[in-house]
């Protein structure tokens, strides 16, 4: 069996080393000389050597525990300054990489509001956007490798991931803004006849209206399958087809000048947005203030709250 040489007992050899004197080393440790007495027994019997012989000037150091005190005493500091020291992340001088899971939406959305407040508080730091599949997302969060998921993640159900609101969200229909056949409002004949850009986003916040229309029998007609969202502005603006999209996206496209919102002939479901983040980051100094960041970037995003008609709330915030 390994002999159990644990840091009290190396902390024991180094202050009857320096101090030559049991009942001095048992003062500076806090401890009572017969509890000095049989620590330095145990480190004896471990090293299977004196160590220290008594003489008239005191405890004197053995050969053996003269060969050992110098990787003792930095071992000991090793441990002090490496392991027992508590994690620093000071945003102004760091150069670490954040690696953040969104969809190509949340980065139109999310990351200008990150990107600015990051350059202001840590100019040295950057972000990486990436995009995963679920289960190697949970991998990659679990490795450390990636810090946060922002977005509507509900494959991410593990006891090992927290999470925290950012936005609760409905969807809107977006045509082009002089579209002849429409008005303020779709009927339900317009928006079955009419083509649909559609956005194919597996484990997306559109799968949650592809199972509403699926689940109340609504009938559409796809004119394009595409797996962005970015794109669909520019492509409704310039044809006759129709798309329904997070309320988000459409709010975030709201100033350009080719396509306009219209009310949908039905309600429309909801969804959460969250951020994520795995255990193991949980009392990381840096993730801790990502976190924060990430939150007090949103907050114009956060204050928004969709009624099931899509539709803002007004005076009321998102929790």
């Amino acid at each position: 069996m390994t002999p159990n040489l644990d840091l009290h007992l190396l902390q024991v050899f180094l202050a009857v080393f320096d101090r030559r004197s049991v009942g001095e080393a048992a003062a500076a440790l806090d401890m009572s000389q017969p509890g000095m007495s049989t620590a330095l027994m145990r480190l004896r019997r471990i090293l299977q050597d004196p160590l220290f012989i008594k003489t008239a000037r005191g405890m004197e150091p053995t050969s053996r525990a003269q060969a050992l005190v110098g990787p003792i005493r930095a071992i000991v500091h090793s441990i002090h300054s490496d392991l027992l020291v508590a994690p620093d992340f000071v945003p102004a001088t760091s150069t670490r990489e954040f690696r953040i899971a969104l969809s190509d939406i949340g980065e139109g959305i999310y990351l200008p509001f990150a990107v600015r407040n990051m350059q202001q508080a840590a100019p040295s730091t950057s972000l990486r956007s990436v995009s995963m599949q679920p289960r190697e997302l949970e991998e990659e969060m679990a490795a450390g490798r990636v810090e946060v998921a922002i977005g509507y993640f509900p494959d991410i159900r593990s006891g090992q991931f927290f999470q925290r609101r950012i936005g609760f969200h409905s969807f809107a229909c977006l045509v082009r803004h002089d579209h002849p056949d429409v008005g303020r409002q779709l009927t339900l004949k317009q928006f079955s006849e009419l083509g649909h850009v559609v956005v194919e986003a597996p484990y997306r916040s559109q799968e949650v209206f592809e199972i509403f229309l699926k689940k109340n029998q609504i009938a559409r007609k796809v004119a394009l399958r595409t797996p962005h969202f970015m794109s669909v502005p520019v492509i409704v603006a310039g044809s006759s087809a129709i798309a329904v999209v997070p309320q988000a996206l459409a709010d975030f496209f709201v100033h350009h000048p080719g396509i306009r919102q219209v009310g949908l002939p039905f309600v429309p479901p909801t969804f959460q947005v969250n951020m994520y983040w795995h255990r193991s980051g949980l009392l990381d100094p840096a993730n801790q203030w990502l976190r924060e960041l990430v939150m007090s970037s949103f907050d114009e995003i956060r204050k928004r709250r969709y009624d099931r008609n899509g539709k803002e709330r007004k005076g009321q915030a998102s929790a």
